[in-house]
């Protein structure tokens, strides 16, 4: 305890100089823990700087930042020729631990309610949880894929000119950014727009829900592609939509199929460029065949175009469906995450120009608007032609390490199985030969050894119709690809001999 003449410091201070906190901050938490404890009470004087440095053997530098820290934050109040005094108008936090009501002991609390979907959204943390940054993860960020300087220059930019400007804006997203992307995805993917039909989102995943709450009603029933993206999903399961997932073939969806399951679907959400997760393209005919089947059903066609700008040996034989609809029967759903990076958050839709307002509101009431630093970041990093040369630099990386990560799954177990689509994308599928094979135990032993993979039964919503595993390559060197392969080689032989094939 330290007192002096009338001032009072009820404290003891126990400062460890060897601790990475400051000094002042050790001094200033002492303090606050003090008056928290109800040790020093509003209206006390506490010791002048200059003794209180010296009892605890310090700076007086030291105790005056850290009485510079209390008195910002509300605990500490200065008078000149007065000294210090602990605040009389503590911290709200001071406030609200002294109104705090105590639960009553003798009273059971009363159980709360939830609703339906709290507990399966809870539970999607864990059946739906991001894959580490580590071989073979398909989306994660590399240095050598990433925009670089140009890109932090332009939002180094925006922040020291905009940053006061900013306020709140159009939920549809800034004009700039809506103008680069109608050129981009028509350079890119053939899609047919007006910056007003551009809608900017946080990414693909608000898309997707998006479309769901705005064109469908509870009990619709709509078409989904099996295998399929896991978080479409789990977001219909969410919006009481009633999913019917049909079988893919090597063409992609199949109308015929699909109406054999169920005549009367609302809507089908497809991944027509790069089916997710096999990586066929759909057909022409089969693209015609379900343009037709919306104009004349009236039904909805969700395109998921996640990554048709990491096409390798040319061009996309095959333009968006959106840029091959001569009516409005596409909404079209892209994103920044995969040639940008995921930490951008940043994706658009092209929707018909009769629902730009209700995607507009929605997109108002979920969030607001996106970020638009960033915006205008990617709008700058676009007009100025630099992101199509990233794209093509990424091309480039992306195949040779396509090329290379096939190489040595044929050397280490390529007997086991075989690549399907090998086109486009950040990411290949495996197929076993052996159906037998249980996928997702290889892809559980994998990820013991430190190889991040999934497995094609879990992008299945009923029986897998094939068994493998879904590697990402882009993101990786190839000693990295080279390790991961070697192991994932290791554990097929030293595990599952029993499906090892027949010399």
């Amino acid at each position: 305890m330290f007192r002096q003449s009338g001032t009072h410091l009820r404290v003891e201070f126990h400062l460890d100089r060897s601790s990475p906190v400051p000094l002042d901050r050790q001094i200033a938490q002492t303090v606050r823990e003090a008056v928290q404890k109800g040790q020093l009470q509003p209206g006390d004087r506490i010791v002048p700087i200059r003794l209180l440095a010296k009892h605890l053997n310090v700076a007086r530098a030291t105790v005056d930042s850290a009485f510079s820290i209390l008195i910002a934050e509300g605990y500490l109040e200065t008078s000149r020729g007065r000294g210090s005094f602990i605040s009389t108008k503590l911290p709200l936090q001071e406030n609200f631990d002294a109104l705090r009501l105590e639960p009553k002991t003798d009273e059971p609390p009363k159980p709360k309610q939830v609703g339906r979907h709290a507990v399966f959204c809870a539970q999607a943390l864990d059946d739906l949880s991001v894959q580490p940054s580590t071989p073979l993860a398909i989306a994660c960020t590399s240095r050598e894929a990433s925009p670089g300087k140009d890109f932090t220059d332009f939002f180094a930019r925006n922040v020291q000119h905009h940053s006061l400007k900013l306020i709140y804006s159009n939920p549809q997203g800034m004009p700039e950014l809506r103008e680069a992307v109608c050129g981009i995805a028509e350079r890119l993917r053939g899609v047919k727009a007006s910056p007003e039909q551009v809608v900017i989102t946080t990414g693909s995943q608000l898309g997707i829900l998006m479309s769901l709450k705005i064109l469908f009603s509870p009990g619709d029933k709509i078409w989904i592609e099996d295998p399929h993206y896991p978080l479409l999903r789990a977001a219909a399961a969410t919006q009481d939509v009633c999913p019917v997932y049909v079988p893919v073939d090597k063409e992609g969806f199949n109308l015929q199929t699909a109406l054999q399951f169920e005549p009367d679907a609302r809507g089908v959400f497809l991944t027509p460029s790069h089916q997710c997760p096999l990586g066929m393209m759909m057909s022409i005919q089969r693209r015609r065949e379900i343009l037709q089947w919306a104009s004349a059903s009236g039904g909805w066609i969700i395109e998921d175009d996640y990554d048709s700008e990491l096409r390798y040996g040319g061009n996309l034989a095959y333009p968006s469906l959106q840029g091959m609809d001569a009516g409005h029967n596409v909404v079209y759903i892209g994103t920044f995450s995969k040639s940008l990076f995921p930490g951008l958050r940043l994706g658009y839709m092209v929707v018909p120009p009769e629902l730009v307002k209700a995607f507009s509101g929605m997109r108002f009431l979920i969030d607001r608007q996106s970020n638009e630093i960033l915006q205008m970041t990617v709008a700058d990093y676009i007009r100025q032609g630099l992101y199509e040369a990233h794209l093509l630099k990424m091309r480039r990386v992306f195949e040779a390490r396509r090329d290379y990560l096939i190489s040595v799954v044929q050397e280490n177990f390529g007997d086991w199985g075989h690549f399907m689509a090998t086109g486009q994308g950040m990411h290949m599928t495996f197929v076993f030969h052996n159906p037998q094979l249980d996928d997702e135990a290889v892809a559980f032993e994998c990820r013991n050894q430190g190889v991040e993979l999934r497995s094609i039964s879990s992008f299945y919503h009923g029986k897998p119709v094939v068994r493998g595993l879904v590697m990402g390559f882009g993101h990786f060197p190839p000693a990295q690809l080279l390790a991961a392969v070697s192991r994932i080689g290791f554990v097929l032989r030293d595990k599952f001999a029993a499906f090892a094939p027949e010399k």
